[in-house]
């Protein structure tokens, strides 16, 4: 929420968050002589009810917790679409309780930057934005500090993604998209990951467990020269988790449970790898 004109009045803080608060964080800051901004971090599933006032001189942002995020998606009413195969039996994910990975998760595109538009009207920006969150929420609930991006539907550039892998120290940058084609190629689906030098073992380790969790077609890893893959230092990728503009993979994306196996499936891959190099 940006906040302006406006002073950040002396001591205001951000009171601690409880275990089970819709936020996994928040913070308060003055931007700059007439901006105030307030960050929050929402769990997967959080639902912003809106402004209210409260008095004459105050304002309540209504925040809950919801069993599926699909309400805020601009997503067609389908229903849920079988894998090619069945997938692999759920195992327990990796835990990393040392508390010394950050990783950067980015949902690509956002604002009036919708991405690819598909079959359904399925807008990329909304769905990679749900995946993302819950990505996020699986990372921090087995010990990783994850950091998005943008956890709403607003415009970023690309500079500033890759400068807040940076500063954080991050030790993985995670871009997540949806692919697209031509609406004449319905036949064309799958899910692949990109990346550009350091990035490839975990390029290897996300894309197997996405195929092998959820039964995708693979269009296996590529080296590829996206600005978020060639400007950050720590290892990258750009995972593209089906195509919109696919017959198979549209029905997938617009399902909410598929959705969450997804994230589950990529999450599992980071966890993998990062437990594997703390070896």
């Amino acid at each position: 929420m940006t906040l302006s004109p406006a002073r950040l009045g002396s001591g205001v803080t951000v009171p601690p968050l409880p275990p089970n608060s819709p936020l996994l964080r928040a913070r308060v800051y003055q931007a700059d002589d007439q901006t105030v901004i307030i960050s929050m971090h929402p769990r997967a599933g959080t639902l912003f009810s809106g402004l209210t006032t409260v008095g004459s001189n105050g304002v309540a942002l209504g925040i809950g917790r919801s069993t599926t995020a699909s309400s805020a998606l601009r997503l067609p009413n389908t229903r849920p679409q079988t894998p090619n195969s069945d997938p692999s039996p759920s195992a327990p994910l990796p835990s990393l309780q040392n508390g010394r990975n950050v990783v950067i998760i980015d949902p690509g595109h956002g604002g009036s930057d919708p991405g690819a538009v598909g079959i359904g009207n399925i807008h990329e920006a909304d769905v990679v934005l749900e995946i993302s969150q819950q990505v996020a929420s699986i990372l921090e609930q087995q010990g990783v500090q994850a950091i998005m991006t943008r956890t709403s539907d607003v415009d970023v550039e690309l500079e500033p993604r890759v400068a807040m892998a940076e500063q954080a120290n991050a030790s993985l940058f995670v871009s997540i998209h949806a692919n697209a084609i031509d609406m004449s190629r319905p036949e064309v689906n799958g899910t692949s990951t990109y990346y550009f030098s350091s990035g490839e073992s975990l390029a290897q380790t996300v894309q197997n467990s996405i195929v092998q969790a959820l039964g995708m077609k693979d269009r296996g890893i590529h080296s590829a020269r996206f600005y978020v893959l060639r400007k950050t230092s720590m290892p990258a990728i750009l995972v593209e988790t089906a195509f919109v503009t696919g017959a198979e993979d549209a029905r997938k994306l617009a399902d909410s449970s598929w959705r969450t196996q997804m994230a589950t499936a990529i999450a599992n891959g980071v966890l993998q790898y990062l437990q594997g190099r703390s070896r």
